[in-house]
């Protein structure tokens, strides 16, 4: 009994061994793979919102992504299998990657806020062309409609004796 669960443990132990991945012959670059995974989280944004509109534009968003940066599925898989296993390195391209989207998303912000700016501004001056038009006409209402300043005596006079 002792000898049997000896051996199980010693096989659990082994099993669990220091499994190296050795390091692919055709291995993508960190700064490739930044960019290729930030191509692939920009084309999962764009289904989530409006999958129908990237259809249309690119087929097949995969395909597209490894003509792009000139790879295929084999190698990309084999490269991002091996950084994961190396998770230094790992972390540091989504670091990477992290701050190229802040940096594009900032970038956006201040593009859609400049456009917003210019709307708020071409609508402020309508809005001020149009009070001013409005001013005018009431001006020109009210003047035709106010009495006139001096009093009128409408009645003639007569002479009391």
């Amino acid at each position: 009994m002792k000898k049997t669960v000896l051996i199980i443990s010693l096989l659990v132990f082994m099993s669990c061994g220091n499994t190296a991945i050795k390091k692919p012959t055709n291995l993508i670059s960190e700064d490739q793979m930044v960019e290729i995974l930030y191509d692939v989280m920009i084309i999962n944004s764009a289904k989530g919102v409006n999958k129908q509109l990237l259809e249309n534009n690119i087929q097949n968003p995969k395909e597209y992504i490894y003509s792009k940066h000139n790879i295929d599925s084999l190698q990309f898989a084999e490269s991002s299998a091996y950084y994961t296993k190396k998770r230094a390195i790992y972390k540091s391209i989504y670091d990477r990657l992290g701050l190229k989207l802040n940096a594009k998303k900032t970038a956006y912000e201040t593009i859609i806020e400049n456009q917003k700016r210019k709307k708020d501004s071409i609508k402020k001056s309508i809005e001020e062309s149009s009070d001013t038009l409005s001013r005018d006409r009431k001006l020109k209402l009210e003047s035709k409609l106010k009495r006139p300043l001096k009093k009128f005596d409408t009645l003639p006079k007569r002479i009391l004796k």
